[in-house]
C-alpha cells in the first residue's frame, strides 16, 4: 500500500508499525491524521523502550502514565488516550496484547471488567439486543461513577443504603425520562450482581419506585413542512449530506426509531421487490414497502458517498474511524438538520410522531397507522388520535341545553 511506514518507529512497536498504519488507512483516517497518530505511536514506542517495557505492557495504566507524564504533547497535535484505541485493538487482534489489557477509556480496570461481564450477561441471559445492552451498560457505568466518584469500585461493599442514596442523588440532577431509564438498567445490573455472586443480597429491592403518571400530553408532532425542510436542507453535493438526507427521509417517510436506523443492514433491502426489513424492538422483524424517494436517496449515498468498509450496516460515520452510525449518531443528524433549517431542535422520535399524526389526518384508519408504526398493541397507537384536534372535535357531542 502506498504511503505505508512513512513515519520511522523504533522500540517495541517497530515490528508492528506498518500494520498499524495500514489499519489506520483502512479505517478511513486521512493522510495527515495517520501521520499524527503514527508519530504518537513512535513516541509511545520510544517511551516503552526507555522504561524497558514491552508491547504486552500497553494497558490502561501504562497508557495513562504516558500521557500524565507529558507524552504526546507535540505542538499542533490533539491526541489523548482515546487516540490509541485503534492501535490497541489491532495489537489485541494479533494476540500480542491480551484483550483484558485493552483500555476502557475513562474507566478503571475493575469497573471495565465488571461492565464487560454485565454486557455479556445481558445478551446471554436476558436476550437483549446489542443496542439495549450498550444502553444498560452505559447507565450502569453512570450509577457506579455516582456511587464512587473516586473510581474505587469495590462491588462487595455495595448495599441497599448505598443504592438508595445514589438513586436519590441521581434524581436531583437527571431529568425524569433519563432517571427512569437509569433505574430500569440499574435493576438489571443489580440482578446480575446477585445471581453471579458478586453481592450477597438481592439489592433490587432497594431501588425506589418512581412516580408514573398516565400520559395526558398530545404527541409532540411538528408541521409536515418543517419535517420536509430538514431533508431539503441537506447539502447532497457532499458525502455527509447524502447520508443525512437518506437518514432523514427514512425517519420522515417510514417512521423508524433511531435504533432501527442504526441497525439497518445492506441485506435488509430487497431492491427487486421494493421492500425493506426493519429490525425492531425485542428482536421483532417487519417488512415495509420502500418508497421510491427513500430508495433513490439510499442509492445516491451507497454509490457515491458511503466510505469503503467491510461493515454491512447501511449508514456509517463520516469521519474515521469508520464505524456503523449509532443511535446517538442518528440523533445528531436530526439536531444538525434542525440547525440548518432554522427550526427548534427535536429528536428522531418527533419525526415518528409527525408521520403518525399526518397519516391519521389524511384519513387512514387506526389499524393502518398501527401497522405502519409496527405497534403490537393498537392501544399504543390510539394516543395519536388525540393529536388531530379536528378529528376529536367531530366525536364530541354537543353540550345539552337547559330546558324550562
Amino acid at each position: 500500500m502506498v504511503g505505508v511506514c512513512r513515519v520511522e518507529v523504533a522500540g517495541p512497536l517497530a515490528p508492528f508499525a506498518c500494520g498499524i498504519e495500514e489499519v489506520l488507512l483502512a479505517e478511513g483516517y486521512r493522510d495527515e491524521s495517520v501521520r499524527v497518530l503514527m508519530r504518537l505511536v513512535a513516541d509511545v514506542s520510544l517511551w516503552l523502550g526507555e522504561r524497558r517495557l514491552g508491547v504486552a505492557d500497553l494497558g490502561t495504566d501504562v497508557i495513562g502514565e504516558f500521557f500524565t507524564g507529558g507524552g504526546g504533547r507535540r505542538r499542533g497535535q490533539r491526541v489523548s488516550p482515546r487516540s490509541l484505541r485503534v492501535v490497541v485493538a489491532h495489537l489485541c487482534s494479533l494476540g500480542v496484547l491480551a484483550s483484558s489489557g485493552e483500555p476502557k477509556f475513562g474507566r478503571t480496570r475493575t469497573e471495565a471488567e465488571l461492565l464487560e461481564a454485565f454486557g455479556k450477561w445481558c445478551v446471554a441471559q436476558r436476550g437483549l439486543t446489542t443496542t439495549t445492552t450498550d444502553q444498560y451498560v452505559g447507565r450502569a457505568a453512570v450509577f457506579l461513577r455516582m456511587w464512587r466518584p473516586d473510581g474505587d469500585i469495590r462491588i462487595a461493599e455495595l448495599d441497599g443504603r448505598a443504592v438508595l442514596a445514589t438513586v436519590r442523588a441521581a434524581s436531583k440532577v437527571m431529568p425524569a425520562p433519563s432517571l427512569r431509564c437509569t433505574v430500569t438498567a440499574l435493576r438489571s445490573f443489580l440482578r446480575f450482581l446477585f445471581v453471579t455472586g458478586r453481592v450477597s443480597a438481592p439489592l433490587v429491592r432497594a431501588v425506589p419506585a418512581l412516580k408514573s403518571w398516565p400520559r395526558t400530553a398530545l404527541p409532540s408532532a411538528i408541521p409536515a413542512s418543517e419535517a420536509r425542510a430538514l431533508v431539503t436542507g441537506c447539502d447532497t453535493a457532499t458525502g455527509r449530506g447524502r447520508r443525512d438526507a437518506a437518514v432523514l427521509l427514512i425517519l420522515v417517510r417510514l417512521g423508524l426509531r433511531a435504533a432501527e436506523v442504526a441497525r439497518f443492514q445492506l441485506d435488509d433491502i430487497a431492491w427487486h421487490r421494493g421492500e425493506v426489513t426493519i429490525r425492531g424492538k425485542g428482536g421483532q422483524s417487519d417488512v415495509l414497502p420502500l418508497p421510491i424517494e427513500v430508495g433513490e436517496a439510499i442509492v445516491a449515498y451507497l454509490r457515491d458517498a458511503r466510505p469503503a468498509s467491510s461493515s454491512r450496516a447501511v449508514f456509517l460515520t463520516a469521519l474515521a474511524p469508520i464505524r456503523p452510525l449509532s443511535s446517538d449518531g442518528v440523533a445528531l443528524v436530526v439536531r444538525r438538520a434542525c440547525g440548518r433549517a432554522g427550526v427548534s431542535t427535536i429528536g428522531p422520535h418527533r419525526l415518528r410522531h409527525t408521520l403518525a399524526t399526518e397519516t391519521l389526518r389524511a384519513g387512514a384508519p387506526m389499524a393502518e397507522v398501527a401497522q405502519l408504526l409496527r405497534h403490537a398493541d393498537q392501544a399504543t397507537t390510539s394516543i395519536y388520535a388525540a393529536a388531530d384536534v379536528s378529528a376529536v372535535a367531530a366525536l364530541a357531542t354537543p353540550w345539552p341545553e337547559a330546558t324550562d
